[in-house]
C-alpha cells in the first residue's frame, strides 16, 4: 500500500516539473512588450572617469582652481598615491570674492599660504552624501592640514594606548533640515556633490576660515573674561597644590593645552562673562576666592587615593564644561573615559543631546547623563542645568572657532539649586 501511495505522489510531482519546464519555454517574455527605442541617444558622460583636477579645470568654480593651481596642490596629491580618496570642500566664486580672494589677492599670495588654504578645504575621506543626514549631531572629519608645533592625543583602532601626533585641523559636519550643508556650525548651502576618479566634490558658499587660537588666548585678550580668566589661574595652582598633579582639573583642563606639553584636547567650552558673575551677585575675584574659602579638597591616600571633592567654585565652572566633575570614579581610583564634546550650535538642542552621556560606562563605573538643558527660542539658544529652577543662560555669541573646538559666550553662570552664593 505505501509503495503505491508513493508511485502515485512521484507521478504527480515529476508531471509538474514538466508543465513548469513547458510554461517557461511558451510564456510571456519581458522583450515582447518592450517598446521600440525612439530619437536619438544622448551621450552619457561619466564624471567617475575623470580626477579631481580635471574636473576643476573645467568647473565653474574659477578662483578657487587659480588658487588650487597656484598652490601645486597637485604634486601634493601625487605623493598621497593612486589610491588616494579626498573630499574638496569647493569655494564658489561669490563666496571667495566675499572673503577677498579674486585674481589679484591670489596672484598676491605666496603659494604656500595657498597651500594652507587648500589643504583646509580637503579631507582625508570621501565624505559620501549617505553619510550626512538631517537630524544628526555633527561628525567629525579630519582635513590634509596639520600643524608641527601642535600635538593631539590619539589611540589605534583596538587599542586604549594613545599616542602622541601632529595637530590635524578638522571640520565638523552635518546637514540642516532644508539639506543645506552646517560646517563648523555655519551654513554652506545646498550644492549637490560630484563624484570623480579620486574623491568627491561638494561646492560650500563659504570660505572656511581655520582657527588661529587657543580659547584661553580669546579669553585673556578680552577684557569681559577678567574675572573667569584669574579664578582660573587661581583654582588651577591650588589644585595642581593639592592635588600633586595625579589629578586633572577638569573645569579648566581645556582652555589651553597641558601645562608640560604642546597637546590639544578637543572639546567646546561655555564662557561666562564677567556680566555673568555679575548676576549671580558675584562682583570681585575676592569673593570668589571667598567662595573658594568654605571648603578646602584633600588628597587622600587610604583605602584608596583619590581627592576629598572640587573647589567650591569649580563645581560651577565644571558645568561650564560640561559638568565633568559628575563622571564618578570607582573604589579603586579609576578614571573614567570621557566622551567628545566638541558641539556648536546646530548641535545644542536637547533632541540631540538630551540622552548624550559624558563618560562611557567600565566595570564599576556608570556612565554620566548630560548635565544641561537646552532650549530654542527662534534663532536664541538657553542653556541650565538640567532640573535646575535658576534662570537659563542666552548664549550671546556661538560658534567662535578655536584650536580646541568652538567657544560660546553666554551671559549667566551655570548655576544648580543647591550653590549659594553667601
Amino acid at each position: 500500500m505505501k509503495n503505491k501511495i508513493y508511485n502515485i505522489i512521484s507521478g504527480i510531482a515529476i508531471c509538474g516539473v514538466l508543465l513548469g519546464a513547458s510554461l517557461m519555454q511558451t510564456g510571456c517574455r519581458k522583450e515582447m512588450f518592450m517598446p521600440e527605442p525612439e530619437g536619438t541617444a544622448v551621450p552619457y558622460k561619466d564624471s567617475v572617469s575623470i580626477d579631481l583636477q580635471t574636473y576643476l579645470k573645467t568647473s565653474p568654480y574659477k578662483l578657487f582652481y587659480a588658487a588650487w593651481k597656484r598652490s601645486n596642490m597637485e604634486k601634493e596629491l601625487e605623493t598621497m598615491g593612486a589610491k588616494a580618496s579626498v573630499t574638496l570642500l569647493v569655494v564658489d566664486d561669490a563666496a571667495m570674492k566675499a572673503a577677498g580672494l579674486d585674481e589679484t589677492e591670489i596672484n598676491k599670495r605666496s603659494p604656500e599660504s595657498l597651500l594652507e588654504l587648500v589643504k583646509y578645504h580637503m579631507l582625508r575621506d570621501k565624505m559620501e552624501p549617505m553619510s550626512i543626514q538631517p537630524g544628526q549631531l555633527s561628525y567629525h572629519r579630519t582635513t590634509l592640514l596639520s600643524r608641527t608645533d601642535l600635538t593631539e592625543q590619539i589611540n589605534r583602532a583596538g587599542s586604549g594606548v594613545s599616542f602622541e601626533v601632529p595637530y590635524t585641523y578638522r571640520h565638523y559636519v552635518a546637514m540642516a533640515k532644508d539639506s543645506q550643508l552646517i560646517i563648523n556650525g555655519k551654513l554652506c548651502g545646498n550644492r549637490k556633490p560630484v563624484v570623480v576618479k579620486n574623491g568627491i566634490v561638494w561646492p560650500v558658499g563659504r570660505l572656511l576660515q581655520k582657527p588661529e587660537q587657543h580659547v584661553l588666548d580669546i579669553l585673556k585678550e578680552d577684557p569681559r573674561f577678567s574675572m573667569l580668566v584669574a579664578i582660573n589661574q587661581i583654582n588651577n595652582d591650588a589644585w595642581f597644590e593639592v592635588a600633586m598633579g595625579s589629578f586633572e582639573r577638569y573645569a579648566g583642563l581645556f582652555l589651553a593645552p597641558g601645562e608640560w606639553d604642546n597637546s590639544v584636547v578637543f572639546n567646546s567650552y561655555f564662557a561666562p562673562t564677567d556680566d555673568a558673575f555679575h548676576q549671580a551677585g558675584i562682583f570681585t575675584v575676592e569673593q570668589l576666592q571667598e567662595i573658594n574659602s568654605r571648603f578646602t579638597p584633600e588628597f587622600v591616600f587610604d583605602p584608596f587615593y583619590g581627592m576629598t571633592g572640587l573647589l567650591p567654585t569649580d563645581s560651577v565652572l565644571d558645568y561650564h564644561n560640561w559638568g565633568r566633575q559628575l563622571a564618578p570614579k570607582t573604589p579603586t581610583g579609576e578614571s573614567p573615559v570621557f566622551k567628545p564634546a566638541v558641539f556648536y550650535s546646530n548641535d545644542l538642542d536637547d533632541a540631540l543631546l538630551a540622552n548624550y552621556t559624558i563618560s562611557v560606562s567600565k566595570p564599576d563605573l556608570k556612565p554620566a547623563p548630560m548635565p544641561l538643558a537646552f532650549t530654542r527660542e527662534g534663532n536664541t539658544i538657553k542653556v541650565k542645568v538640567r532640573g535646575a529652577k535658576t534662570p537659563a543662560a542666552t548664549i550671546t555669541t556661538a560658534d567662535i572657532n578655536t584650536l580646541e573646538g568652538p567657544l560660546h559666550i553666554v551671559d549667566r553662570l551655570f548655576l544648580p539649586d543647591d550653590f549659594k552664593v553667601k
